[in-house]
Protein backbone atom coordinates (compact mmCIF):
# COMPACT_ATOMS: atom_id res chain seq x y z
CA UNK A 1 0.00 0.00 0.00
CA UNK A 2 1.48 3.31 -1.13
CA UNK A 3 0.12 6.84 -0.96
CA UNK A 4 -0.12 8.45 -4.39
CA UNK A 5 1.09 11.96 -5.00
CA UNK A 6 -1.24 14.48 -6.59
CA UNK A 7 0.67 14.51 -9.90
CA UNK A 8 0.11 10.78 -10.60
CA UNK A 9 -2.38 10.42 -13.46
CA UNK A 10 -5.20 7.89 -13.16
CA UNK A 11 -5.97 6.69 -16.71
CA UNK A 12 -9.27 5.05 -17.73
CA UNK A 13 -10.49 4.29 -14.21
CA UNK A 14 -13.05 1.53 -13.73
CA UNK A 15 -15.15 1.54 -10.56
CA UNK A 16 -15.00 -1.61 -8.47
CA UNK A 17 -18.16 -0.51 -6.67
CA UNK A 18 -20.32 2.55 -6.33
CA UNK A 19 -19.33 4.75 -3.36
CA UNK A 20 -21.55 7.24 -1.59
CA UNK A 21 -19.15 10.10 -0.79
CA UNK A 22 -21.65 11.91 1.44
CA UNK A 23 -22.00 9.18 4.06
CA UNK A 24 -18.90 6.99 3.72
CA UNK A 25 -15.25 7.89 4.32
CA UNK A 26 -14.32 6.15 1.03
CA UNK A 27 -14.97 8.35 -2.01
CA UNK A 28 -13.69 6.13 -4.81
CA UNK A 29 -12.64 2.51 -5.28
CA UNK A 30 -11.24 2.01 -8.78
CA UNK A 31 -8.73 0.11 -10.86
CA UNK A 32 -6.56 1.79 -13.49
CA UNK A 33 -3.09 1.88 -15.02
CA UNK A 34 -0.77 4.48 -13.48
CA UNK A 35 1.70 6.87 -15.03
CA UNK A 36 2.19 9.20 -17.94
CA UNK A 37 1.58 8.23 -21.59
CA UNK A 38 5.34 7.76 -22.06
CA UNK A 39 5.75 5.61 -18.94
CA UNK A 40 2.52 3.88 -18.03
CA UNK A 41 2.11 0.59 -16.20
CA UNK A 42 0.61 -2.31 -18.15
CA UNK A 43 -1.17 -3.70 -15.11
CA UNK A 44 -4.28 -2.17 -13.59
CA UNK A 45 -3.80 -1.13 -9.95
CA UNK A 46 -6.43 -0.66 -7.28
CA UNK A 47 -6.75 2.94 -6.10
CA UNK A 48 -8.81 3.85 -3.05
CA UNK A 49 -9.61 7.50 -2.37
CA UNK A 50 -10.79 8.38 1.12
CA UNK A 51 -10.99 11.39 3.38
CA UNK A 52 -8.77 11.89 6.41
CA UNK A 53 -10.00 13.49 9.62
CA UNK A 54 -9.25 16.99 8.31
CA UNK A 55 -11.25 16.80 5.08
CA UNK A 56 -8.27 16.12 2.77
CA UNK A 57 -8.40 13.41 0.13
CA UNK A 58 -5.88 10.59 0.43
CA UNK A 59 -5.19 8.39 -2.59
CA UNK A 60 -3.71 4.96 -1.90
CA UNK A 61 -2.64 2.38 -4.46
CA UNK A 62 -2.59 -1.29 -3.51
CA UNK A 63 -2.68 -4.78 -4.94
CA UNK A 64 -5.07 -6.02 -2.24
CA UNK A 65 -8.22 -7.02 -4.08
CA UNK A 66 -9.78 -9.36 -1.51
CA UNK A 67 -10.58 -6.76 1.16
CA UNK A 68 -12.97 -3.82 1.20
CA UNK A 69 -12.01 -0.23 0.51
CA UNK A 70 -13.00 0.71 4.07
CA UNK A 71 -10.53 -1.85 5.43
CA UNK A 72 -7.79 -0.42 3.20
CA UNK A 73 -8.54 3.08 4.51
CA UNK A 74 -8.42 1.81 8.11
CA UNK A 75 -5.15 -0.03 7.46
CA UNK A 76 -3.56 3.11 6.04
CA UNK A 77 -4.75 5.22 8.99
CA UNK A 78 -3.39 2.63 11.45
CA UNK A 79 -0.09 2.56 9.57
CA UNK A 80 0.09 6.34 9.75
CA UNK A 81 -0.43 6.26 13.54
CA UNK A 82 2.50 3.83 13.81
CA UNK A 83 4.65 6.21 11.75
CA UNK A 84 3.69 9.09 14.08
CA UNK A 85 4.61 6.97 17.11
CA UNK A 86 8.06 6.20 15.67
CA UNK A 87 8.57 9.88 14.91
CA UNK A 88 7.70 10.66 18.56
CA UNK A 89 10.22 8.05 19.72
CA UNK A 90 12.96 9.58 17.55
CA UNK A 91 12.18 13.11 18.76
CA UNK A 92 11.75 12.45 22.48
CA UNK A 93 13.62 9.35 23.59
CA UNK A 94 17.00 10.29 22.09
CA UNK A 95 18.35 6.85 21.21
CA UNK A 96 21.26 7.65 18.86
CA UNK A 97 22.71 4.12 18.78
CA UNK A 98 21.41 0.70 19.66
CA UNK A 99 23.25 -1.36 22.26
CA UNK A 100 22.28 -4.60 20.53
CA UNK A 101 20.46 -5.92 17.50
CA UNK A 102 18.44 -8.73 19.04
CA UNK A 103 14.76 -8.24 19.70
CA UNK A 104 15.32 -8.32 23.48
CA UNK A 105 18.11 -5.74 23.30
CA UNK A 106 16.04 -3.33 21.21
CA UNK A 107 12.95 -3.71 23.41
CA UNK A 108 15.04 -3.36 26.57
CA UNK A 109 16.65 -0.16 25.34
CA UNK A 110 13.31 1.28 24.17
CA UNK A 111 11.57 0.45 27.44
CA UNK A 112 14.46 1.84 29.49
CA UNK A 113 14.46 5.08 27.51
CA UNK A 114 10.68 5.35 27.86
CA UNK A 115 10.84 4.78 31.63
CA UNK A 116 13.54 7.44 32.00
CA UNK A 117 11.50 9.85 29.88
CA UNK A 118 8.38 9.31 32.00
CA UNK A 119 10.36 9.75 35.25
CA UNK A 120 12.01 12.97 34.06
CA UNK A 121 8.74 14.31 32.64
CA UNK A 122 6.99 13.58 35.94
CA UNK A 123 9.74 15.34 37.87
CA UNK A 124 9.60 18.35 35.55
CA UNK A 125 5.83 18.53 35.98
CA UNK A 126 6.05 18.25 39.78
CA UNK A 127 8.54 21.13 39.95
CA UNK A 128 6.37 23.16 37.60
CA UNK A 129 8.98 23.55 34.88
CA UNK A 130 8.26 23.20 31.19
CA UNK A 131 10.76 21.61 28.89
CA UNK A 132 11.70 24.14 26.19
CA UNK A 133 10.71 22.91 22.72
CA UNK A 134 14.26 23.15 21.39
CA UNK A 135 15.66 21.21 24.37
CA UNK A 136 15.27 17.44 24.59
CA UNK A 137 14.32 15.80 27.86
CA UNK A 138 17.50 13.75 28.29
CA UNK A 139 18.66 11.66 31.20
CA UNK A 140 22.34 12.10 30.25
CA UNK A 141 22.07 15.89 30.40
CA UNK A 142 20.12 15.75 33.67
CA UNK A 143 22.65 13.37 35.27
CA UNK A 144 25.59 15.52 34.09
CA UNK A 145 24.06 18.64 35.66
CA UNK A 146 23.32 16.70 38.84
CA UNK A 147 26.90 15.40 39.14
CA UNK A 148 28.39 18.82 38.40
CA UNK A 149 26.02 20.37 40.96
CA UNK A 150 24.67 22.74 38.29
CA UNK A 151 20.98 21.98 38.67
CA UNK A 152 18.70 24.92 39.31
CA UNK A 153 17.44 25.67 42.81
CA UNK A 154 14.06 24.11 41.94
CA UNK A 155 15.71 20.79 41.17
CA UNK A 156 17.98 20.77 44.20
CA UNK A 157 15.02 21.53 46.46
CA UNK A 158 12.95 18.80 44.83
CA UNK A 159 15.68 16.19 45.07
CA UNK A 160 16.44 17.06 48.71
CA UNK A 161 12.88 17.14 49.99
CA UNK A 162 11.03 14.54 47.94
CA UNK A 163 11.58 10.87 47.60
CA UNK A 164 10.38 8.85 44.60
CA UNK A 165 7.21 7.81 46.44
CA UNK A 166 6.26 11.49 46.85
CA UNK A 167 6.83 12.24 43.18
CA UNK A 168 4.18 9.78 42.02
CA UNK A 169 1.63 10.20 44.82
CA UNK A 170 0.11 13.64 45.25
Amino acid sequence: MIRLKENVHLVTPRALRQCNPENAPVKRDITCPLGTPANRSQKRHRVVVFEDGHGHDIRVVTNLMHITAEEIALMYKARWQIELFFRWIKQHLNIPTRFGTTENAVYGQLFSALIVYVLLKTMYDRVGLRVPKHEALEFVRFARLLLLNKLSAHWRYLLCTLNMKDIFHS
